[in-house]
């Protein structure tokens, strides 16, 4: 059994080396905890016996404090390094500065601008502007003592590289986790650095420290892993700080600092910004009375800046189909003798004490992992793919979700833990499955993700143990859960189409086709697409008609416009063999400018699983101006039949189709429903006025009668007209990106309560539908009908997910006065909800009625 142990620090996530390898690990965290746990390359094991070394420490610290040498061989050069890049370290930097000292910032690139707790480029630069010194610090700050080669040369060679293209003067390099070996020494030395920084060789308070030298030596003997002591943490006292250096000036030499955070309440490895500020004080007086000199990491070492190497070999090609994972079932060694599988390391985060371990009994093959947690207080443990730059770590599409799996066998619950990438740079903490109970035989267990953030391009998972108890796991899979023909991709809205800026309007009775598959993170072959579609500018009267780039241009209509006015709808329709969509602009004497939103898309093939979307070229399946069908009169329904007609089979979830309202006598609205439900629901689908034509894309269920029920709210009659694009199947919904639909409800109505509340002029009204109402809080997006009340002056509104950026797109366009209606299909947020921006200098009432989900 090949056995490797570690302690998990308090506050991390920690990626594990064997004992005899040195140094330490680690990776992302969950939310609100520090990132890098650094420390000595002794082993942890036998601080625990050390209560006599404690006392002599004490004792040695004491007499230093009492007995201040009053003259040195030489000054103690002091060196103050910064690790990981977090922006509390600007604000100490400017203390520091201010008092005539430097430091050394050791930088991980991919953290630059990831997040707003590292520093951006910007700052960054401005402190080596202020005489301070930038270092590297790997691409993504992992153990490179658990990487191979390859992944070595990326992490540390394209680091460099990527740091002097920004404009920084790269020579001094710091170990993640302090975690070396001479043949990682060797590869920083050919990336062109003149030095490397180690931890826990030199004195300090910690009790595993005691017979270490108070200081290196000037020149250091290996300059690639110059000793340094323990990292800062939040137990040292500012005493403990100062010793650091009064314990070196007798024999001279370096002695460098290891900071990661200042004045952060609860963070482990922080101090407080008074206790800092005094050590800058303290050092400040040494160095003017002599004892000190303050230098920078690059300072003490000199050279010259050496020629930049070439990157780090490309990662190999990611795997795009089936599972995603290497050595799923760990049957495959790692490069590190005695340790994890390849492409599988240890983690934890918080405090706990655990083990991990190959085992011969896996579920397949000749080995699992096991994890062994002895002693728990907070936090997890886990075996899991590294949070690398795209050796091991699968790549994943933003917006999907993934279905992950495991055979496993535990004496506690456990659950799946997720990271992802942020491009190539740093790593985050995502999300966390439901726990599943304890299991003595090998049971497998399954998760679909949510829609993975945008902006992400990598992933990591894997079962956790977050009490004692021992964890056996085999046979991972993960898998991209959006592959069932006919299942709905939300993506965040993508203008794809604006004539104002392209091919300009489009000509009388012309068209125009846009490019939809293998753009903007769309498969190259899908089978249809949603999107809003807005008329302007238009010269004349007309309609539009959207349809598939190379089939029949259909009889139907997507948008109704009149002279001079802006009209928008939604719109879904198949998508063209070539990839594209036609837009029929029929006028007969007048332009249009058209502009085209995506916000989705079906994939295509053979549609079967329930709640999968089928299009259809756009077909007139109820006209009510013909002869035999009279128009809706006042508070009167017409339905229409949709199963078993055209094709659609006879039995089906839902339909989607544009509903045009013609010829109306007076004010009113339609509401579309499944015929036969027990009543008309509170809700609308197109608001009209006396003598208007006004389209509206509908999303509806079925009656089991295979109908759709249409009630005209007015005193006058109207017609009306409905051009199907497509259904969903019959059954209950189960597989990622298939449809629910629900019997139309309103989510949102911001003319209720009294007094009204409506969205203020740039203003965002969010509202919940993940969890609300009977809908899951896993579903990845919605459609509803949202319509714009009492404007009081003109604009759009943009419905997009929560927590998302505000896209370049828009749903409504109204002018002042005005009550319009639009169909939108959209990506829910996170935490469930979706924003809702008003674009006006003026105030709105929105009303959101939705009529299904997709999971």
């Amino acid at each position: 059994m090949k056995l490797f142990r570690r302690r998990g620090p308090k506050g991390q996530l920690i990626q594990q080396t064997p004992p005899a390898s040195a140094g330490r690990w680690t990776g992302a965290t969950p939310p609100g905890q520090s990132h890098a746990v650094k420390t000595r390359k002794t082993n942890w094991a036998a601080a625990a016996a050390m209560g006599t070394a404690a006392l002599l420490l004490a004792t040695f610290f004491n007499a230093a404090v009492l007995v201040q040498p009053a003259h040195a061989a030489a000054p103690v050069i002091v060196s103050l390094t910064f690790d990981d890049s977090h922006v509390d370290q600007v604000a100490a930097a400017a203390y520091m500065n201010s008092k005539g000292l430097h430091g050394t910032f050791y930088v991980p690139s991919g953290f630059l601008n990831s997040d707003p707790v590292y520093m951006n480029t910007a700052q960054a630069l401005a402190l080596q502007a202020a005489g301070n010194e930038i270092g590297g610090h790997t691409v993504t700050h992992p153990d490179l003592t658990l990487a191979d080669t390859a992944e070595q040369q990326r992490q540390i060679c394209d680091d460099r590289n990527s740091l002097t293209a920004l404009g920084f003067r790269i020579t001094s390099f710091a170990y993640p986790f302090a975690a070396s070996s001479p043949a990682i020494e060797s590869v920083v030395s050919a990336c062109g650095y003149n030095s490397a920084r180690g931890l826990g060789d030199i004195l300090s308070q910690n009790p595993d420290s005691v017979g270490l030298p108070p200081a290196e030596t000037i020149p250091p003997a290996d300059p690639f892993l110059t000793k340094a002591p323990d990292q800062v943490e939040s137990t040292w006292t500012l005493q403990n700080l100062e010793d650091l250096t009064l314990k070196a000036e007798p024999g001279g030499g370096w002695m460098q600092y290891s900071f990661h955070h200042i004045g952060v309440a609860g963070e482990s490895l922080s101090i407080p910004t008074a206790d800092f500020n005094a050590l800058i004080d303290f050092l400040a007086a040494e160095q003017a009375a002599g004892r000190v000199t303050v230098k920078t990491v690059d300072q003490v070492i000199g050279g010259a800046v050496k020629p930049l190497a070439a990157n780090g070999p490309t990662p190999p090609a990611p795997i795009t189909s089936g599972n995603l994972l290497r050595n799923p079932g760990f049957e495959t060694a790692g490069s590190v003798v005695g340790g994890p599988p390849d492409c599988w390391v240890p983690g934890s985060y918080g405090t706990n004490t655990y083990t991990t371990s190959t085992v011969a009994t896996g579920h397949t093959g000749t080995a699992a992992t096991q994890l062994v947690m002895s002693a728990y207080t907070s936090g997890d443990a886990k075996m899991l793919p590294p949070l690398d730059t795209g050796q091991c770590s699968p790549t994943v599409t933003p917006g999907h979700r993934y279905t992950m799996s495991a055979w496993y066998t535990s004496t506690a619950q456990t659950q799946f833990e997720l990271y992802y990438r942020m491009g190539q740079g740093a790593w985050h903490y995502w999300t966390s499955s439901p726990f599943v109970l304890p299991a003595t035989t090998y049971t497998q267990t399954s998760w679909t993700s949510p829609p993975v953030p945008a902006g992400a391009t990598a992933m990591s998972m894997a079962l956790t143990l977050s009490s004692t108890g021992t964890l056996v796991t085999d046979d991972y899979s993960l898998t991209d859960g959006l592959t069932t023909p006919g299942a709905f991709q939300p993506i965040t809205p993508a203008r794809l189409l604006d004539t104002r800026t392209s091919s300009g309007p489009v000509a009388p009775n012309g068209t125009v086709s846009f490019q939809v598959g293998g753009v903007n993170g769309i498969p190259a072959t899908v089978s249809a697409v949603t999107f809003n579609l807005t008329v302007a500018n238009p010269t004349s009267n007309g309609f539009v008609t959207a349809y598939a780039s190379g089939t029949t241009r259909p009889n139907a209509s997507n948008v109704n416009y009149a002279k001079g006015q802006i009209v928008p709808n939604s719109v879904t329709v198949p998508v063209g063999t070539d990839g594209k969509v036609t837009l029929f602009n029929a006028s007969v004497v007048g332009t249009a400018q058209l502009i085209a939103d995506v916000s989705g898309y079906y994939l295509s093939g053979t549609v079967a699983a329930p709640g999968a979307f089928q299009p259809i070229a756009p077909t007139r399946f109820l006209d009510t101006r013909s002869p035999t069908a009279p128009p809706v009169a006042a508070k009167g329904t017409v339905s229409f039949q949709v199963g078993g007609v055209s094709g659609i089979p006879s039995s089906v979830s839902a339909v989607t189709f544009n509903l045009t309202v013609a010829d109306a006598k007076s004010d009113g609205f339609v509401t579309a429903y499944a015929s036969g439900s027990a009543a008309v629901p509170n809700a609308s689908n197109v608001n009209y006025a006396a003598g208007q034509i006004v389209p509206n894309s509908v999303t509806v269920p079925v009656g089991t009668d295979g109908k759709v029920a249409l009630f005209n709210a007015s005193v006058g009659t109207a017609n009306l007209i409905a051009d199907v694009s497509g259904y969903y199947l019959a059954g209950t919904p189960t597989l990622p990106g298939t449809f629910q639909p629900v019997a139309p409800t309103r989510f949102l109505d911001t003319r209720t309560p009294t007094p009204a509340t409506p969205a203020t002029a740039d203003g965002t009204v969010s509202f919940l539908i993940g969890g609300a109402n009977g809908v899951p809080t896993s579903a990845s997006a919605a459609t509803f009908n949202l319509t714009v009340a009492n404007p009081t002056s003109f604009g759009f509104i943009t419905a997009y997910a929560s927590g998302g950026t505000l896209p370049n797109a828009s749903n409504v366009n109204f002018a002042k006065g005005q009550i319009v209606p639009n169909c939108v299909t959209v990506p829910i947020g996170a935490d469930g909800k979706v924003n809702l921006y008003n674009r006006s200098n003026g105030t709105t009432q929105l009303i959101a009625d939705v009529s299904g989900y997709f999971l």
